[in-house]
């Protein structure tokens, strides 16, 4: 077509003729062809300022490939491989590749800098921390510590039951909804494992030294005691006293053990009530400032009139002991 300008065009107008044919069959990328464009309307200008404004490039961009086309040729206007040609062969790192390797394996949790040192005062091995950190990284040991953290956690991994709407409840038992409250006394703090049936609201409380899941088994444990009826389904939020012990002890009896979605206070919402209850009516009247001995008794009488004297709206101010045992 009569006036059209193309790649061919600028090749033919760069390269003697006899050359221009082949060059024109070979496949360029698209950097090539931009750069010989640039250089093609530039041998027609003869203006490097109009040539860098025509394709919004800068003049040292324009010297760089123009200079490397009139040395090289169309050769000149690829980019060149970042890697150097020749690359310095690690002697140092091969020669002490594998004792690296065993002291690494031996202790997977000393740093480069340490094993370094080890080398040198033990082996009477002069290598360097980054020696030593290539070697480790090039064998998939840099991380050996976070891996063996992750192991174990995956180990430890517990296949979560859980449930967006809450699980219902029709009788006494269904489900009983455990939650921890943090209470500080005098800069200490203890806590508080609450309690509560969903359907008959009959509820529990203990305050403990330490929120770890020892405590929340031995909790779990008078809980079944105290509740004169069998408990079918366990549900908690996700803290890590629900795990360990005290879910191998639900699995260990047969319980179902379900947990809340992460910011999702409203799936247990029954015993999220029942702290701000106690919090409430207990706490903020009587206060804190009491022993953790004192504290239990002042709370277990609470429990006890919440369960069997205090009347509940919500149960058409029956009491949860009249709803769990037909009193």
């Amino acid at each position: 077509m009569k006036g059209k300008i193309g790649t061919s065009t600028y090749i033919f107008s760069l390269f003697p003729k006899k050359l221009s044919k082949n060059i024109s069959d070979l496949k360029l990328t698209k950097e090539v062809k931009s750069r010989l464009k640039w250089i093609s309307y530039f041998q027609k200008t003869k203006n490097i300022s109009k040539t860098c404004r025509y394709f919004g490039i800068s003049r040292n961009t324009f010297y760089k490939w123009y200079k490397r086309f009139q040395k090289d040729g169309l050769e000149g206007l690829y980019d060149k491989p970042k890697t150097p040609k020749n690359k310095r062969k690690p002697d140092v790192r091969e020669k002490y590749r594998e004792i690296i390797i065993k002291v690494r394996q031996q202790n997977p949790t000393w740093s480069k800098e340490k094993i370094a040192h080890y080398l040198k005062i033990e082996k009477n091995i002069n290598v360097s921390a980054s020696t030593v950190y290539r070697v480790l990284k090039e064998s998939g040991l840099m991380e050996r510590t976070k891996t063996i953290k992750e192991e174990k956690k995956r180990k430890n991994r517990i296949n979560k039951k859980r449930t967006k709407r809450g699980l219902q409840a029709s009788k006494p038992g269904d489900v009983v909804q455990i939650d921890v409250k943090h209470l500080i006394v005098d800069g200490q703090t203890y806590y508080q494992f609450t309690a509560i049936d969903k359907y008959s609201r009959l509820s529990y409380g203990k305050v403990y030294k330490t929120k770890s899941s020892k405590n929340a088994k031995e909790f779990l444990k008078e809980l079944i005691d105290r509740f004169e009826f069998k408990i079918k389904k366990i549900q908690t939020d996700n803290g890590s006293e629900f795990l360990g012990e005290f879910h191998k002890y639900l699995e260990d009896i047969g319980i179902e053990h379900y947990y809340s979605y992460p910011r999702s206070p409203k799936t247990n919402a029954y015993v999220e009530r029942l702290i701000r209850t106690i919090e409430e009516e207990l706490w903020l009247i009587e206060g804190l400032d009491y022993s953790i001995e004192e504290l239990n008794k002042r709370l277990s009488r609470y429990i006890r009139k919440y369960n069997y004297i205090r009347p509940h709206q919500g149960l058409r101010f029956k009491t949860p002991a009249d709803i769990a045992y037909g009193m």
